[in-house]
């Protein structure tokens, strides 16, 4: 093989190492233990929602609605419906909502869409329903990755009056931004939301650096390799 090859080989195998790390990582859904949001989440300090005031002018039927809760860092946590019209949600404390703590969303419609405020690095929230069932919730991010979380039925996250599981979604890789979370189970409401919001700061991972090492130091060689060869005379 000559050298022109071997260098070939490593710049080729550098490229695709510096593609890989800017590559958004994928979202981690976990299911959250306890009664409270944790502290962190994925490495990412999480900052708990303010309670809702509920303006002059609420949305639905009484009144008691609204369509989007602010972000304590920045921008709101808009709800919308699976055609991406607004949805109003109540604000409401239900008897079987398991948890004290944060304001609870409530609805009857069965797919319902939370779209995060701009780089969504983390964000935590409690599902409950009035009556035993089951259903599902997905993270999604810009780059089109989707990861999916079901409980209820015979996953082992119970669902139902008095048991509200708490789920956290949170991004693999530091620029990777959570844009969507949607929720589907029946008659249900969720709530005391926690966020994070940390400005991207792209830093690849320690595989891609040795890889990167790995291929600087082969050029490294082959540039050696050819000044010994152009050094030996001819006879």
């Amino acid at each position: 093989m000559g050298a022109k090859t071997i260098t070939l080989i490593f710049v080729a195998t550098a490229a695709l190492t510096l593609s890989a790390a800017s590559k958004a990582d994928p979202i981690v859904i976990e299911v959250l233990s306890g009664s409270e949001n944790p502290a962190t989440l994925g490495g990412f300090t999480l900052t708990e929602f303010d309670d809702v005031a509920i303006p002059a002018e609420g949305c639905g039927p009484y009144f008691d609605g609204v369509y989007s809760t602010a972000s304590p860092i920045s921008g709101d946590v808009k709800f919308e419906t699976q055609g991406g019209d607004p949805l109003c949600m109540s604000v409401q404390d239900p008897d079987w909502w398991e948890h004290d703590q944060g304001n609870v969303f409530t609805t009857s419609v069965t797919w319902v869409e939370l779209i995060m405020p701009e780089n969504t690095r983390a964000f935590t929230l409690w599902v409950g329903a009035n009556m035993t069932g089951r259903g599902w919730i997905e993270a999604n991010d810009g780059n089109g990755y989707t990861t999916r979380q079901y409980f209820g039925g015979s996953t082992g996250i119970a669902l139902g009056d008095g048991k509200t599981p708490g789920f956290g979604a949170y991004t693999a890789g530091s620029c990777s931004a959570i844009t969507r979370i949607v929720v589907e189970p029946f008659e249900w409401g969720t709530g005391n939301f926690a966020i994070n919001q940390d400005p991207c700061v792209s830093v690849p991972e320690p595989g891609m650096l040795g890889l990167l090492g790995l291929g600087l130091l082969g050029l490294a060689l082959t540039r050696r390799r050819i000044a010994q060869a152009d050094a030996v005379p001819y006879s």
